[in-house]
């Protein structure tokens, strides 16, 4: 069944209901309103043939009552030992109602043969103190025609109130569903052609659709953004492996012709194969550690001393270069929550690009404040340009791609780094000016609360 279909059933059966409660409750708010009403009337006109007959015989109040009865009325005069009845030629009888035995005045609707007959009870007290009734029923002829009336006039306008329902229900439904149809009709084309495509609505009002559509649109922007980052992604690193292996295998071509009788050639082949091979290897363990951080790898969060990994770090450069690397730190102890290989690597790479780019010393400040840590890597070389300082974190993002061959440099270490950043939930950026310096500067919280995955 459509959504279109279903709309409209389900409104209309709602106002079948509700119409249902409402005709039910008014037909009986009327027959209860009718009857108090003629009971009122009945009681008033009897009282006072009845309060003048107490002071008369049996039969002279017989003959007064007679006397004011009409073929539609009844009066049972009920008194301890017997029980009379008065009538002036009506169609029906009490016999089969039990004699009402109140000391207070009542009235009360009867159905008798398919009619309604009003019973009004006045209570009487005899002269030697015994308590008797009048009971008068009289038939309901003129609430049976009103009640025939009001039935078919409920009937009538029910039965409109649901024509129009389902009428306004379908062009409800028609303009509910009108943007869900154009929206599948786009799905169906994505689907179909396999582009990018957004959903146009044409609403000025902000609901639900409205919602809906723009968040099924920026969904699209977002896999259209991811899509063509693994395009160049997958295209950025085809060239990389592709640059490489082509200069392994000229190498090995020029190993294969002279590298037997030319020593120095052979040299000269086998550590250019050995160097693009390292390079290789860094790389795809790399592009591994890059994946496994951007698809929530294992996460070991402990406490981490920050001070004695820095030294940590430093000496192991101080190992492969002779430039220093001096750290500012104002504290001695400076404990963190976070993965510890993950910060250590992290430290790693921002450090050795510290010292690829850059012929001076390296500077790591070190401070805590009460939420948070920052550290800020300061070197003194070539620096980035103004206009590219945001591009650094992009994949085998170069600012200049013999530089980076030169140096070793694959262009991953920093979207690593700032992966690791993300995955601590905190925050990395670079200020930099070209030929003056570089710093960058990170932000960690002190404290995670990050699942393991």
């Amino acid at each position: 069944m459509k959504l279109r279909t279903k709309i409209t059933l389900l409104t209309s059966l709602l106002l079948i209901g509700i119409l249902l409660c409402v005709d039910i409750a008014v037909y009986s708010l009327f027959i209860k309103s009718a009857t108090q009403n003629a009971g009122e009337i009945l009681l008033s006109k009897w009282e006072p043939f009845i309060e003048q007959g107490e002071s008369m015989s049996t039969e002279a109040q017989d003959v007064l009552l007679y006397k004011s009865l009409t073929e539609d009325t009844l009066i049972r005069i009920s008194i301890p030992g017997s029980v009379r009845t008065i009538t002036n030629g009506a169609d029906f009888d009490l016999n089969e109602v039990p004699v009402t035995d109140n000391r207070t005045k009542g009235t009360k609707l009867l159905q008798k043969d398919d009619e309604r007959i009003l019973m009004v009870y006045i209570p009487v007290e005899t002269a030697s103190g015994d308590m008797g009734g009048f009971e008068i029923a009289e038939k309901m002829d003129d609430l049976e025609t009103n009640l025939k009336i009001l039935v078919t006039i409920l009937t009538s306008t029910t039965f409109g109130a649901v024509l129009l329902c389902m009428l306004g229900g379908s062009m409800l439904s028609r303009t509910v569903v009108r943007p869900i149809t154009s929206s599948i009709r786009t799905m169906r084309e994505i689907e179909r052609s396999l582009a990018f495509m957004k959903i146009s609505y044409k609403g000025k009002n902000r609901d639900e659709l409205y919602e809906m559509t723009e968040t099924f649109n920026r969904m699209m922007e977002r896999l259209e953004e991811s899509f063509w980052n693994q395009q160049q992604f997958v295209s950025d690193a085809s060239h990389e492996l592709n640059t490489t292996l082509m200069i392994i295998e000229g190498y090995s071509n020029m190993l294969r012709r002279w590298g037997a009788h030319d020593k120095k050639v052979q040299e000269e082949a086998v550590k250019s194969i050995y160097e693009e091979t390292k390079r290789m290897r860094i790389m795809t363990q790399q592009l591994l550690n890059l994946a496994s951080s951007q698809q929530g790898g294992q996460f070991t969060p402990e406490s981490v001393n920050l001070i004695q990994t820095c030294k940590l770090v430093i000496a192991h450069f101080s190992q492969l270069s002779t430039r220093k690397i001096i750290l500012h730190s104002k504290e001695k102890d400076n404990v963190i929550q976070a993965d510890h290989s993950k910060i250590k690597q992290l430290l790693i790479i921002l450090l050795d690009n510290a010292l690829k780019y850059s012929t001076a010393q390296v500077e790591l400040h070190l401070t805590k404040q009460e939420e948070y840590v920052q550290f800020i890597i300061k070197d003194y070389g070539i620096g980035i340009p103004q206009g590219e300082v945001k591009q650094v974190f992009e994949r085998f993002y170069r600012i200049d791609s013999s530089r980076h061959r030169k140096t070793g440099g694959t262009g991953l270490g920093l979207p690593i780094a700032k992966s690791i950043v993300e995955e601590h939930h905190g925050e990395i950026r670079i200020e930099s000016h070209e030929g003056a310096g570089t710093e960058v500067i990170v932000k960690l919280p002190t404290a995670l609360s990050i699942r393991n995955t």
